[in-house]
């Protein structure tokens, strides 16, 4: 393989960078920009690229020739999973992070390539900006989903028609987007959890977040259909998690991320998210919310009170100024959210978790988590949950 100026002009460049995928409506200024360091390669028939397993740090664009994209079977055989020719692009998710390469590329004749490498399009975006964060959470969930449609279409057989579930997007991405366990708080038991269905849209997930020297538990949830419900859900999350950087307050919080989701609309799509937020502290518990999220505390001597709405959905009203409410909690308190329910069913969730005092907080989300699934019936949807005792 050989590197060389590679002589192309600016408007070879800009051409063929307007046909791939990742930088598709990007204005000609900024296609210019990319341009600008793009690199060229020549590869002879036959000869190697990157194999399969590798870190990736580059991405490409076939100029002349082609390049075939295989993948090595359990047997050792190989299979060819695709044949990149002039104009076609492969390695895209090398621009976002540093995973192993999914397959081996290989010229399979005499190839010129345009690069262009991580290190360099990361510092053309800014190096850490909001942007390149958001992409590269997407980018995660992205590249598993890339990996189980090439299982499924290998078990398929050659030449089959593989129909594809049109919410499995979101389903893969939601499950790389959920937290494995539950934060520490100091003076509480903590779990949360959501349901995932294997007919399920992808639209809920939970997370928790540091605002400041605080930690906050958060449920997201999109219901309307349109785009795949997990992008928008991946993108909130990400927007959350870069104001919480700088942001301490929950008022900033809710707010900030509100207008960047009202900024980031896509035209023609009302895809809010809905958001409630549960910070937990030495005095009790803050909360917030966007859009219709259930929420209660259950007092040890079983009183009960409903957790209030505070706003619209995230992205549907810019400028928008979210209330945050404050509870006191004594030893037993408990604190419980609800990604979504009806009334009857909330109501259900706030008598079964006070049947459950004492339990371990993991044994009741997931024994509130059953009821859920079963209360829905053949209607289930995805339900996340947060539930904080104070000790």
């Amino acid at each position: 393989m050989s590197e060389s100026t590679h002589g192309w002009s600016t408007d070879e460049v800009v051409g063929l960078l307007q046909k791939v995928e990742l930088f598709e409506g990007l204005p000609q200024d900024d296609l210019q920009r990319i341009a600008a360091i793009v690199t060229g390669q020549t590869l002879d028939s036959g000869e190697v690229l990157f194999e399969e397993g590798e870190p990736g740090d580059a991405f490409f664009i076939v100029f002349k020739g082609a390049v075939e994209i295989v993948k090595a079977r359990p047997d050792g055989t190989e299979e060819r999973l695709a044949v990149r020719r002039g104009g076609d692009a492969f390695g895209e998710m090398a621009l976002l992070n540093d995973a192993p390469r999914s397959a081996t590329a290989r010229a399979a004749e005499t190839s010129q390539l345009m690069a262009v490498s991580r290190e360099d399009f990361q510092a053309l975006l800014g190096g850490d900006s909001l942007a390149l964060r958001m992409m590269r959470v997407l980018s995660t969930a992205l590249r598993a989903l890339g990996v189980r449609f090439a299982s499924v279409e290998k078990a398929s057989g050659p030449g089959a028609r593989v129909r594809v579930d049109p919410h499995e997007v979101s389903r893969v991405m939601q499950a790389g987007l959920l937290p494995r366990t539950a934060p520490r708080i100091d003076g509480f038991d903590v779990a949360a959890g959501t349901t995932t269905e294997e007919a399920g849209r992808g639209g809920s997930v939970w997370d928790w977040v540091a605002i400041g020297n605080r930690t906050a538990l958060v449920t997201m949830d999109v219901r309307q259909d349109g785009f795949p419900a997990a992008y928008h859900v991946g993108v909130a999350r990400a927007v959350l998690r870069s104001v919480a950087k700088t942001e301490t307050s929950l008022p900033g919080l809710m707010a900030r991320m509100n207008d960047a989701l009202a900024d980031a609309a896509v035209e023609g799509l009302d895809q809010y998210v809905d958001m409630g937020v549960l910070v937990a502290g030495a005095e009790g518990v803050e909360w917030a919310s966007a859009g219709r999220v259930p929420g209660g505390v259950i007092r040890r001597e079983g009183t009960f009170d409903e957790l209030g709405a505070h706003g619209p959905p995230l992205g549907m009203l810019a400028g928008f100024k979210y209330n945050v409410e404050k509870l006191t909690l004594s030893s037993g308190d408990t604190a419980f959210v609800l990604s979504h329910a009806a009334q009857g069913l909330f109501l259900g969730a706030a008598d079964l978790i006070a049947q459950l005092h004492g339990k371990p907080a993991g044994e009741v989300v997931a024994t509130l988590h059953r009821a859920i699934r079963k209360a829905q019936g053949g209607d289930r949807t995805e339900t996340s949950v947060l539930y904080a005792r104070k000790h």
